[in-house]
């Protein structure tokens, strides 16, 4: 009789530790991305900018991929810094997003689409989806609409006022 219950609590404890465990590694991460604009392809151009809102929340995740296959294949993220009262830009150094938002806007982290074909150009008005794919395996996607330039820059405008 002791060794049964003996036997009955040590599948409980066991069952309850892998529950616990499990619990513990399913910590949920949640990234959304909101806020999403394709800048205009000026003319005699073929990149252009995008921009984004990532939420974030639980464990740190590192994006990793950027697609936007409606209107290029190369798409990647980009910082800009300024260098000696210059600002210059290069591929984003720092990936990583941790709990709260994080946002990649005009004159800073930013996604560049390159290598734009002449019947791939986004127009204003249109929509693209635009996907990220985080290291934790997950992805978000959102729907980025293109804006004129003196739009974008309005925008960026009003969030530096507001910061």
């Amino acid at each position: 009789m002791k060794l049964t219950f003996l036997s009955s609590g040590l599948l409980a404890l066991t069952l309850s530790s892998a529950l616990g465990l499990g619990l513990a590694q399913g910590i949920s991460t949640t990234t959304t991305v909101t806020d999403c604009v394709i800048q205009e392809v000026l003319p005699g151009n073929a990149m252009t900018g995008a921009f984004v809102t990532f939420n974030h929340q639980g464990e740190a995740v590192e994006i990793v991929d950027s697609l936007i296959p409606s209107v290029s294949d190369q798409v990647e993220l980009h910082q800009m810094d300024m260098v000696d009262n210059v600002m210059t830009m290069g591929p984003l150094q720092d990936t990583t997003l941790t709990t709260g938002q994080r946002f990649f806007r005009k004159g800073g982290d930013h996604i560049m689409i390159m290598n734009i074909a002449e019947d791939s150009i986004p127009q204003i008005g249109d929509t693209h989806t635009m996907t990220f794919t985080f290291s934790n395996g997950t992805t978000a996607t959102c729907d980025a609409l293109v804006k004129s330039l003196d739009d974008v820059m309005k925008e960026h405008a009003a969030s530096k006022m507001a910061h």
